[in-house]
This record gives C-alpha cells, structure tokens and sequence, in this order.
C-alpha cells in the first residue's frame, strides 16, 4: 500500500512538473505574442502618421499643380499678346523697310552685279576671239617674255664661258703653285743641308781649335815656357 501511494505521488510530482512546464511556455508565448502586439500597434501607428503626411503633402502638391497652372494659363494669354503685338510691328518694320535708303543701296548693288556679269560675259567672248583685244595683248606680252628670256641666255652663256676661262685659269694657277711649291721644298732641303754641313764643319774646327791648344799647351811645359 505505501508503495502504491509512493507511486501515486511520484506520477502526480511528474504531471506536476509537465504543468508547471506547459504553463511556462504558455506564459512565454503569452509575452512574446503582447511584444508582437505591440510591435503591430506602433507599426500601425507609423503607418497612419505616413499616411497623414502623405495626404498632407498630395494637398500641398495638388495646390501647387493648380498654382503653376494658373501661371502657365496667364502666361499663354501674354504670349499670344505678345505674338499679336510682335507681328504687327513686323508688319510695321517691312513697310518702313521698303522706302528706306539701305534698299535703294541692295538695288544698286544688284544693278552692279549685273554689270559685272555682262563685262565678265563681255571678256569671255574677247578670249574666245583670235583677233580679240585681250588676245593680242597676252601674245604681245608672251613675245617680249621670250625676249626676256633669249637676253637672260645669252647673259648665263657669257657667265659660263667666263666661268670656264676663270676655271681654267685657277687650274693653271694651282699647277705654277704646286711647280713653286716643289722648287721651294728642293731649294729648303738643299739649304738644310749645306746648314748641317756647316754645323758639322764648325764642331770639327772647334774639335781641331781645342786639340791644338792641347798641343801647344803640352809643347809649352815642354819647354819650359809659362805664359
């Protein structure tokens, strides 16, 4: 019987602690489920503050919108006042332009080309005509350059002739130079020669002059005579 009991009460002890253990992680889900909660509620509530600004800022965009069109719709009305006002003084400004000096001076400038054009056509018909007046003067021009040019060959003959005479002549020269310069290197060799001659002939005297004074020295002590 007391064992009984003693089992009893162990198996109570158990489903004791299994309760106590359930109610922990109830209790535990329990506060993370109100975190959760209140976690939802602040996010909620940022929503709804983004969203006031949200409104508020559409209604100040859609302020703006109807501000700049406004703006836009006055602007056109200038513009097409200004459009009016703008061609009328174009209008204005071509009329005045029509009678003013600066035409008269284009008309005359159109007239002077026209001239121009007529002259040039002019020209043209002369050049093409052999017996034209521009024709003869460009043959009469082309004659005296030839001219020119027989006296300017003529004068380079002359300078080449002169020019040969002068190179022959430097030939000549160089060879009388090259005659000269060899007489003169015969006559300096000749000359270096006699000059050694001489050197040699003058160490000889000296050599003889002292070998005679030796002697005569030598025949004075033989003799007994001093100076």
């Amino acid at each position: 019987m007391y064992f009984e009991r003693k089992a009893q009460l162990f198996e109570l002890e158990k489903e004791k602690k299994t309760i106590l253990q359930e109610i922990r992680t109830t209790e535990k889900q329990i506060y993370h489920l109100e975190n959760e909660s209140e976690s939802r509620q602040q996010h909620c509530a940022d929503l709804e503050a983004q969203l006031w600004s949200l409104n508020a800022n559409n209604l100040q965009l859609k302020f703006a919108i109807q501000e700049e069109e406004e703006k836009y719709f006055k602007f056109l009305a200038e513009y097409d006042k200004y459009r009016k006002k703008m061609l009328g003084h174009k209008e204005l400004t071509n009329q005045l332009e029509s009678r003013s000096p600066i035409v008269m001076q284009l008309e005359e400038k159109i007239l002077m080309v026209k001239e121009l054009k007529a002259k040039k056509e002019e020209l043209a018909a002369d050049l093409m005509n052999p017996e034209g007046n521009i024709i003869k003067q460009v043959q009469g021009e082309i004659t005296e350059l030839k001219t020119k040019i027989s006296e300017i060959r003529e004068a380079i003959n002359e300078k080449s002739v002169l020019l040969i005479k002068e190179e022959e002549r430097h030939v000549q020269l160089r060879k009388e130079i090259e005659v000269q310069n060899k007489r003169c290197e015969a006559i300096l060799k000749r000359l270096y020669c006699q000059l050694n001659k001489v050197q040699s002939n003058k160490r000889q005297f000296t050599w003889d002059i002292q070998h005679m004074e030796k002697t005569a020295a030598h025949l004075r002590r033989c003799l007994g005579i001093t100076k």
